[in-house]
């Protein structure tokens, strides 16, 4: 009886501690987007750290007005539903950006799982924005893969594979049809970049 006893114990103990070990993890995590909001918040200078110097939001980092109004222009012509903002541990980690090569970003992205739209405007760092676009290209990429492995997220796919992705040195826009959208998306990214 002793040696169940045991063993039931040991694994509660183990049980506790992978808790605890969760919890903590939880906590470097918060404490890891407070220090890059942080260092996002300090003077210009670049960082030399891994974490993001791209801004949690647009309206933390005082994005562009260029940015800000071609995302807000982009939105009334492809209306995403459930609405979530692209953060900079999006920017980093979904997108693959460095963000040594974005001077500033607003996104928003659908959070509806059969939905991909998307409308994101980056204001690339000086001679990166085909590096940004080039990214950018990969990030469809996956998606398509993504949205393949779902014959319920059709729509979604489709969406995804004809994606725009255009810019230039000040500004670099990717966007995606919402399922909901039927406007002419190629027409309202060419009026935002100015072509």
């Amino acid at each position: 009886m002793n040696i169940r006893l045991k063993l039931v114990l040991s694994a509660a103990a183990l049980a506790a501690g992978c808790v605890l070990l969760a919890g903590c993890g939880g906590s470097a995590s918060s404490a890891s987007s407070a220090a890059s909001s942080a260092a996002s918040s300090e003077a210009a200078s670049p960082s030399a750290s891994s974490e993001p110097t791209a801004s949690v939001s647009a309206e933390e980092n005082g994005a562009s007005d260029a940015v800000a109004s071609a995302v807000d222009a982009l939105l009334e012509t492809n209306p995403i539903s459930n609405q979530f903002e692209i953060t900079a541990m999006n920017i980093e980690y979904d997108f693959g950006l460095k963000a040594d090569d974005v001077t500033s970003y607003k996104g928003i992205k659908s959070n509806d799982n059969g939905d991909a739209g998307l409308v994101l405007a980056i204001q690339p760092a000086a001679g990166k924005a085909q590096d940004v676009m080039d990214t950018l290209k990969t990030y469809q990429q996956d998606q398509v893969a993504f949205y393949g492995n779902y014959a319920e997220f059709a729509q979604a796919q489709s969406n995804v594979e004809n994606a725009i992705i255009d810019g230039g040195d000040d500004l670099v826009v990717m966007v995606i049809a919402s399922n909901d959208c039927s406007s002419d998306l190629t027409s309202a990214v060419k009026d935002v970049l100015g072509k």
